[in-house]
């Protein structure tokens, strides 16, 4: 959808998806290769990796629970849940009107 001026409804939504799904799962997968590095290097130990699979492995069953909503629903939740990134990437991908958008606060 890059360079659509006019995208409809659903094609904004789904992008909208997209990049958050992209997003997150960059944000919570990335930090292993640095310490799966660390950890071979000797730098972390044995225990220290473990629990922090075990934070991976949470974080990672709370997306796939966000990311098996419905999507109207998710579209919504995307919003609520992280209004900071929200409000950077809907610079750059205006809506189309009727597309579900909740009120900025403030």
């Amino acid at each position: 959808m890059a360079g659509k001026k006019n995208p409809s409804v659903a094609e904004w939504e789904k992008q909208l998806i997209n990049d958050y799904y992209e997003y997150r799962w960059r944000q919570a997968l990335d930090p292993i290769c640095e310490k799966m590095e660390r950890w071979r290097a000797g730098e972390i130990s044995h225990s220290e990796m473990a629990d922090f699979l075990e934070e991976v492995h949470r974080e990672v069953c709370e997306l796939r629970n966000l990311f098996t909503q419905r999507e109207d629903r998710l579209v919504l939740l995307i919003q609520w849940l992280d209004r900071e990134w929200f409000d950077r990437w809907v610079k750059e991908h205006t809506p189309p009107k009727g597309a579900r958008v909740l009120p900025m606060e403030g």
